[in-house]
C-alpha cells in the first residue's frame, strides 16, 4: 500500500551497462528489463525467481566495488507465516441480549501475531480508547486514567488531526504515524491489552472495507521475532463501522457522540458497559528466511558514518488462480525493479568516487509482505542506525515524462527537504507537497521502517507537473497505472519506456548524497514531527 513515485523518464537504446561517474540511462534499461523478465517470475521471496533476483544484486554490488557489512551481502530476515483457519476460528462479544458472533470477512477481521497453534481470549472487558494515541509533543494520552491491561480495546482508524484540521495539532488533515493501524496494535501491546478492534470508515482509513478483508484474510507474514510475537496483543483486527454502532448501541453508549469527545486531548478511555469480548484462533504455522542484501562503500574519514540508499526487491512472484489473462507472473516491472536498477546504478556511480563518510546500498525483502525486510533490519540493525545520517528510497518508478516538479511525500517531515530544494533551485524545479496527505503513504515504504528508529529519510516523487502536457498529462499516467497495471501481472517492462527523467532524479540524488557524505551534516526532523525525539534520544 505505497504511493505510486512519479519520477520522470525518457527513451533510450537498451545496451551493455557502461562505468562512469554520471548516471547512465542504459543501465536502468539493463537491470529493469532483467529482474522483471519471466525469468525471475515475479521476485516473491523464497521462491527461485526471489533466489536468482538476490544473486543479481549481489553480483552488482561486487561489480560496483561494494563491500558486505558483515561476512556476506545477505543480511537473514526469518519470516512465520500463519494463516487463520475461519472454519474453525471464532469471535464474539457477550451482550445483555446474549452472544453475538463477528462473521469473518463481512463484518470483521481478526488475527494473531503471536505464534501459537492456537490463542484464546475469555470473557475481556471492551473499552473505547479513542484514537489509541500516546503523543507526548501534542499532549495527548487516550491512555490516562487507566488500566487496560488484559482489556479488548476499541479505537478509531488515523488521527484527530483528519477532523480537526488544525495544522498545529498531528499535522491537521496529513496523517502522521499514530493515524496508521501498525501503530495503534503496538502502542496497545505496550499498554498490556489483550486484544484490538479497529473500527473500519473509508474516508479517515483512506480505503473501502473490501482492501480490509482482502488484506487481513487468510495468509499473514510477519518477523520470527526473538520472543515469537509474545509482546503483541493477542488478537488484532478490524470491526466495520456498523458492527461498531450496534455494540456502542448494546452497551448503552452513542459512538456518534463519542467520536466528537475523542477530539479533545481531555477525552478520557469509557468502559463498553458490561460487553466482553470471547475468540479463540486456530492458525496453520509455517516459517522461512529470506535475505536483506546490503553492500557498503567504506567513507575514507568516517567509516561509521553513513548515507543510505534503499529499495525493495521483492514483488508477488507467481499466481495460478489470475483469472483475467493467461499469465500468472506478476512481473512488477514499476513495482519495485525500477528502484532497484535506481540504488544499483547509484553504486555504479560512486565506484571510483572518495566519500568521507560511508554509502549504504540496501536491497530489502518482503516489502509487499507489510515491510518486513526493512522492519528487519531496523529491528535487528548491523550497523548503530544512531549512525546513519540520512536516507534515500526508491519505491515504483513510473514513466511519466519529463516534470517540473518532485512531490514530496510526507511533506514538513525533515531538513532533507531543505537540501533537495537547494538542488531543484539550480535547476528551476519546484517541491509540491504531498497532495493526498490524509492517506498517510509516508508510512506505507520502507523508509518508515528506518524513521521509527529515527533516521530521517527522503521519499521524493519526480512529480506530475509535465514538461509536456502539464499536471492534467502526468496525473493521467499515473492514474492509467493505479487502475489497470498496480500488482498486476501487467506491471512489465517495455523497451520503449523513457527513462531520462529518472535519471535526472538518481542525478539530483548523488549532489544531494555527496553533500551529506563530504560533510559534518546531520539533516534533523523538523519541530514537532513524531520520530524527532527518537532521533534527538538515539544520538545522545
Amino acid at each position: 500500500m505505497k504511493r505510486i513515485i512519479l519520477i520522470t523518464l525518457t527513451l533510450s537504446i537498451l545496451g551493455a551497462c557502461s562505468y562512469d561517474n554520471a548516471i547512465n540511462e542504459e543501465n536502468l534499461h539493463k537491470h529493469i528489463e532483467i529482474l522483471a523478465s519471466d525469468d525471475f517470475g515475479g521476485r516473491a521471496p523464497g521462491s527461485d525467481g526471489g533466489e536468482k533476483t538476490k544473486d543479481y544484486i549481489k553480483k552488482e554490488f561486487l561489480k560496483s566495488g561494494l563491500v558486505p557489512i558483515k561476512e556476506d551481502f545477505y543480511l537473514d530476515v526469518p519470516l512465520s507465516k500463519m494463516v487463520v483457519d475461519v472454519n474453525k476460528s471464532s469471535f464474539s462479544i457477550e451482550t445483555k441480549k446474549g452472544v453475538r458472533k463477528l462473521s469473518a470477512g463481512s463484518e470483521s477481521v481478526f488475527w494473531s501475531k503471536q505464534v501459537k497453534e492456537e490463542i484464546s481470549i475469555e470473557s475481556s472487558e471492551l473499552v473505547f480508547v479513542g484514537y489509541g494515541v500516546v503523543a507526548p509533543e501534542y499532549g495527548w494520552n487516550d491512555y490516562k486514567d487507566i488500566d487496560v491491561r488484559g482489556k479488548t480495546l476499541v479505537m478509531l482508524i488515523n488521527d484527530p488531526g483528519f477532523y480537526l484540521e488544525d495544522p498545529d495539532l498531528f499535522k491537521g488533515k496529513a496523517m502522521t504515524y499514530y493515524g496508521r493501524w501498525v501503530y495503534k496494535f503496538e502502542e496497545a501491546a505496550r499498554q498490556g491489552a489483550e486484544a484490538v478492534l479497529i473500527i473500519h470508515e473509508t474516508a479517515p482509513a483512506a480505503y473501502p472495507w473490501q482492501v480490509v478483508e482482502t488484506s487481513w484474510t487468510g495468509k499473514q507474514i510477519d518477523l520470527k521475532r526473538e520472543d515469537m510475537g509474545a509482546s503483541r496483543v493477542k488478537i488484532e483486527g478490524w470491526i466495520t463501522s456498523e458492527v461498531a454502532k450496534e455494540l456502542f448501541s448494546e452497551s448503552g453508549l452513542d459512538l456518534e457522540a463519542l467520536k466528537k469527545k475523542a477530539l479533545d486531548k481531555n477525552f478520557t478511555a469509557v468502559p463498553m458497559g458490561n460487553l466482553k469480548a470471547n475468540a479463540t484462533l486456530f492458525n496453520e504455522i509455517s516459517f522461512a528466511n529470506s535475505h536483506n542484501v546490503a553492500g557498503i562503500k567504506i567513507g575514507s574519514k568516517h567509516p561509521d558514518e553513513y548515507v543510505l540508499m534503499m529499495a525493495h526487491w521483492d514483488h508477488l512472484g507467481t499466481k495460478d488462480e489470475h483469472s483475467v489473462t493467461n499469465d500468472h507472473i506478476y512481473n512488477g516491472a514499476v513495482d519495485n525493479a525500477t528502484g532497484v536498477a535506481g540504488i544499483l546504478e547509484l553504486a555504479n556511480f560512486f565506484k571510483s568516487i572518495e566519500t568521507e563518510r560511508s554509502l549504504l546500498f540496501l536491497a530489502v525483502t518482503a516489502e509487499e509482505s507489510g515491510l518486513l525486510g526493512s522492519q528487519y533490519f531496523a529491528e535487528y540493525p548491523p550497523i548503530d542506525l544512531s549512525k546513519v545520517v540520512a536516507g534515500y528510497n526508491f519505491d515504483a518508478v513510473l514513466p511519466v515524462g519529463k516534470t517540473k516538479d518532485v512531490i514530496v511525500v510526507g511533506y514538513g517531515a525533515s531538513e532533507l527537504e531543505d537540501i533537495l530544494k537547494t538542488e531543484l533551485d539550480k535547476l528551476d524545479k519546484y517541491i509540491t507537497p504531498d497532495p493526498q496527505p490524509e492517506k498517510g503513504y509516508f508510512y506505507r515504504s520502507d523508509h518508515i521502517s528506518l524513521a521509527k528508529k529515527g533516521v530521517p529519510v527522503l521519499y521524493a516523487d519526480g512529480g506530475v507537473d509535465k514538461i509536456i502536457g502539464g499536471v492534467e498529462a502526468g496525473s493521467k499516467i499515473a492514474n492509467a497505472y493505479t487502475a489497470n497495471d498496480y500488482h498486476q501481472p501487467s506491471d512489465e517492462y517495455s523497451k520503449d519506456w523513457d527513462l531520462s527523467g529518472f535519471n535526472d532524479q538518481l542525478t539530483i540524488t548523488t549532489n544531494m548524497v555527496l553533500r551529506l557524505a563530504n560533510s559534518g551534516e546531520w539533516p534533523k526532523w523538523y519541530e514537532g514531527n513524531e520520530f524527532k525525539a527518537i532521533r534527538e534520544a538515539s544520538q545522545e
